[in-house]
C-alpha cells in the first residue's frame, strides 16, 4: 500500500470514527458518510453501518446490538437480533431529519414522520420542517393542505433591473418558482419553491434567463458542517480511486 493510500484510509477511517460519536438524530443528516454493510467483517457493538435506502431513498442506517461475525445470509433488514434500524417509525415511514443540502432534500410525495404526525412533502427541494414551513408540507394523517403562500411578482421579460443573488437564511427567503436574479453577470429563474441554492451550487432549480446586463459578483457561501463532511468523504473516493487504478 502507498504512502498516499494509506493516509486516505488512514484519513477515512478517522472521519468514520468521529461520525460514530454522533447521536442518532446527527447520524441522520449524514448518512451517506456511514460505511456499507459488508459479509465476514467483525462488528462491534455500538457501530453504525448502512444497508439498503429508506422508503424516501436516503441510506438506511442500522447500529450493532450484538458483536458478532456478519455472514452473507445475516443482512440487517433480516436479522434484527444483531442489529437495530433507526430512523424509522413502528409504520416503517422515515423520522424527519434535517437535509444537509440538495442532495438529501425531500421531494415532491416524500412522507415522514415528524413530532409523531404523517407529512407528506409537497415541495422538490424542501430542507425545512413542517413547523418552519408549513406550506412544504401536507399533513397526511387529517388529510388537509396548508395553502402555498401568495408568490411575490417577478420581473417581465427584458427589465434590466433584476435583484442580486443573496444567499437566503431560511423559508421566509428562499427564492421561489419564477424568481429572477442576478447570478455572476448572468440572470437566472428558480425552477423551484424553497431555493436556497446558488446556480452553481444547484444547477438543476435554475435555468439561465436571456436579456440580462452584468452584475456584481455574489460573495461565496460558506459550507456547513455537514457539506464539508460531505466534501471530504467525496474526495477521498476521489483519492482511493484515482490510486487503485
Amino acid at each position: 500500500m502507498t504512502d498516499r493510500l494509506l493516509a486516505a484510509e488512514q484519513l477515512r477511517r478517522a472521519l468514520q470514527l468521529f461520525t460514530a460519536t454522533l447521536p442518532e438524530e446527527r447520524a441522520l443528516e449524514i448518512a451517506s458518510v456511514y460505511p456499507s454493510w459488508e459479509a465476514n467483517r467483525v462488528y462491534a457493538v455500538g457501530d453504525i453501518i448502512s444497508y439498503g435506502t429508506n422508503p424516501v431513498g436516503d441510506p438506511q442506517l442500522y447500529r450493532v446490538v450484538q458483536a458478532h461475525t456478519s455472514q452473507a445470509d445475516w443482512t440487517p433488514d433480516a436479522v434484527a437480533s444483531l442489529y437495530d434500524a433507526f430512523g424509522l417509525d413502528d409504520s416503517g415511514y422515515p423520522l424527519w431529519a434535517q437535509p444537509s443540502g440538495a442532495h438529501d432534500a425531500y421531494n415532491v410525495g416524500d412522507i415522514v414522520n415528524y413530532n409523531g404526525a404523517l407529512y407528506k412533502s409537497t415541495i422538490n427541494g424542501n430542507v425545512w420542517s413542517p413547523d418552519v414551513y408549513p406550506a412544504g408540507w401536507e399533513l397526511v394523517d387529517s388529510g388537509t393542505v396548508t395553502p402555498e403562500p401568495m408568490p411575490e411578482p417577478t420581473p417581465e421579460p427584458g427589465d434590466d433591473t433584476y435583484p442580486d443573488f443573496v444567499q437566503p437564511t431560511g423559508a421566509h427567503d428562499a427564492y421561489k418558482t419564477g424568481d429572477i436574479v442576478m447570478y455572476n453577470g448572468t440572470a437566472y429563474r428558480s425552477l423551484i419553491d424553497g431555493n436556497v441554492w446558488s446556480p452553481d451550487a444547484y444547477p438543476q432549480g435554475w435555468e439561465v434567463w436571456k436579456g440580462a446586463e452584468a452584475a456584481k459578483p455574489v460573495p461565496a457561501v460558506t459550507p456547513t458542517l455537514e457539506e464539508r463532511v460531505d466534501e471530504l468523504d467525496e474526495a477521498l473516493n476521489m483519492i482511493l480511486t484515482g490510486v487503485t487504478e
